[in-house]
């Protein structure tokens, strides 16, 4: 069988002036890049290249680094049982965090995360999964929900609560575990939970806890005024581009920060740092 001729998309509709706008947050660092979703019918014609035309407000083509929109930033989705198109850009009004749309090459594909039966995305798990007989077979929520109560009842009469844990994905935070937490610790009373990175409900870096350090009182402000930062073990241009475009390399131009990186490798960062 020959290999399908992979044609990529070099061209993507301009959202129309009524389209549907909606504002959303990159996922995949904690770094919360502000982005816009831009929605209309599929069936509806896109915007056109004057100002007056599309919904940016812009005159296409635009000058360098301006506006424009990527294949990766565009995509078809259903909602309310009719197929739209969907553009999601940074946002170009932002004035924190990502500032004037400023984004990673990740924030600008999470278009491309959206469910899509057409795309990669298209082996997305709907239902949940039970392994029935050593195969996972797709089953209903109720269905899944009631093998969930017997067994945690079952662990919870004969082995106590401490026996009975929870593992569970927290970014986007309370919209995901406000339940899960509640059930745990309210409900079943188990000391067993933990964070989808850490082996239970621990401070990512105890030692500097013990030192003193709130590790989670900085702003991003202070990394572009801060005399001194020193980086260990993640470089923060590979894993939270904005912080480091934004805020760290804005302190090494306009206040002479100096960056101490501790690394494993030679990432692109300290090759930065080196210079």
């Amino acid at each position: 069988m020959s290999t399908p001729f992979y044609q990529p998309t070099d061209k993507v509709p301009l959202p129309p002036p009524d389209a549907e706008v909606f504002t959303t947050a990159c996922d995949y660092c904690i770094v919360a890049c502000g982005y816009k979703v831009y929605r209309w019918p599929a069936h509806k014609p896109g915007g056109g290249p004057r100002a007056r035309e599309n919904a940016f407000g812009v005159d296409f083509p635009t000058g360098p680094f301006g506006w424009w929109i990527s294949p990766n930033q565009f995509n078809q989705v259903r909602a309310n049982g009719k197929l739209y198109n969907i553009v999601i850009v940074p946002d170009h009004n932002s004035k924190v965090v990502n500032v004037n749309g400023d984004h990673s090459i990740r924030g600008g594909c999470i278009a491309q995360k959206v469910y899509n039966p057409h795309k990669p995305t298209s082996d997305r798990l709907k239902h949940p999964m039970v392994r029935i007989y050593d195969i996972l077979i797709p089953v209903s929520w109720d269905f899944a929900l009631d093998i969930m109560a017997a067994v945690s009842k079952h662990v919870l009469e004969n082995y106590g609560e401490s026996a009975w844990a929870l593992k569970y994905y927290s970014y986007q935070f309370f919209e995901n575990t406000y339940a899960l937490t509640k059930l745990a610790f309210r409900n079943i009373g188990t000391p067993a939970v933990a964070q989808h990175d850490h082996p239970s409900i621990v401070n990512s870096v105890p030692g500097w806890t013990d030192i003193g350090y709130d590790i989670f009182s900085a702003s991003y402000e202070d990394f572009a005024i801060a005399d001194c930062i020193y980086i260990s073990g993640t470089d923060p241009f590979e894993t939270k581009t904005i912080v480091w475009n934004e805020w760290i390399l804005k302190g090494i131009q306009q206040n002479k920060t100096k960056v101490i990186m501790a690394m494993p490798r030679r990432t692109q960062g300290v090759a930065f740092a080196e210079a």
